[in-house]
């Protein structure tokens, strides 16, 4: 079974943030581990940026976040 993930616009709408500002964060190393898909067999227009959900609860526990 494979672990459940979040794109950009899923996380961002999960705290209530503008994808910029998760984009933004992540360039500046803030919030949860991602993993980034390869170009390879990848779909244009498809969100390459994934987050582990784990890793976004762990986030969240551990930087007093409430999801929206």
């Amino acid at each position: 079974m494979t672990e459940p993930f979040l794109t950009t616009d899923q996380l961002a709408a999960r705290w209530g943030l503008k994808p910029a500002a998760i984009k933004n964060q992540r360039a500046r190393g803030i919030g949860p581990a991602y993993v980034t898909a390869s170009r390879i067999g990848t779909p244009a227009g498809t969100p390459r940026v994934r987050y582990p959900l784990s890793q976004v609860l762990a986030f969240e526990e551990a930087n007093s976040i409430t999801p929206n």
